[in-house]
């Protein structure tokens, strides 16, 4: 079985936030950065966010982007990826846009709702969370998924990071200071693995300038490559 790739796609200001507030549903990228963020979910089998960046946003991103679209159309593929929710409290509004949006929804959540029924059901799939990540990411290969485009939040990413489960950081870094708490990875973590503070944890793969004086970073995890 091939194992899984998961993506960190992400925009984040010159101090490393990432929103002005908890709650603040703007993007903080620009044109730049939407066009690579496209790029990366056409490349990848689904996309990855966590309840409360939908409680906040209300819908997730999708590719708008037509010549991406008909590659995905070429290859057989979803036209987009798949949208995974990662949640343990089901308190979604069927009202949402999300709920609307053209794409295939699953949930992710703990054994708690595993016999649960759903209030919501705007859900094709429910997939239940393991005992870690790597068995969770593998039950998503098991069914077909296997690169991933993690959008957040932060208690998510630091969940995939703190069990060394993030193989590439695609970060736009765009020209504001924010300040605050509202970093992309939480302020409270402790658990983060020693061998990711070593300088040659992440290696450089590319680094582009984007429109409006943004610049795309793209890192490797310093380990096997998948082919």
């Amino acid at each position: 079985m091939n194992s899984s790739w998961v993506k960190l796609v992400i925009a984040i200001s010159l101090d490393g936030r990432i929103a002005f507030t908890p709650s603040n549903k703007s993007n903080l990228g620009g044109k730049g950065d939407r066009k690579v963020l496209e790029e990366a979910l056409a490349w990848s089998d689904a996309s990855l966010m966590g309840a409360e960046t939908l409680r906040i946003h209300k819908s997730t991103c999708l590719i708008q982007n037509q010549k991406l679209i008909k590659k995905r159309k070429a290859k057989g593929t979803k036209l987009q990826p798949t949208c995974l929710v990662v949640a343990s409290k089901i308190d979604f509004n069927e009202k949402w846009p999300f709920f609307n949006q053209p794409i295939n929804r699953w949930l992710i959540t703990n054994k708690q709702n595993q016999n649960r029924e759903l209030k919501i059901k705007g859900f094709d799939k429910k997939i239940i969370i393991q005992s870690n990540w790597s068995q969770t990411l593998d039950k998503l290969n098991e069914n077909g998924l296997r690169k991933i485009v993690l959008l957040g939040g932060a208690r998510l990413i630091n969940s995939l990071l703190e069990e060394d489960k993030v193989d590439e950081l695609q970060l736009t870094v765009v020209p504001k200071i924010l300040g605050g708490e509202n970093s992309w990875t939480t302020y409270k973590s402790k658990n983060l693995p020693m061998k990711m503070f070593d300088t040659t944890s992440w290696i450089l793969m590319e680094n582009k300038r984007l429109s409006e004086n943004e610049i795309m970073l793209r890192y490797y995890r310093n380990r096997k490559i998948l082919n």
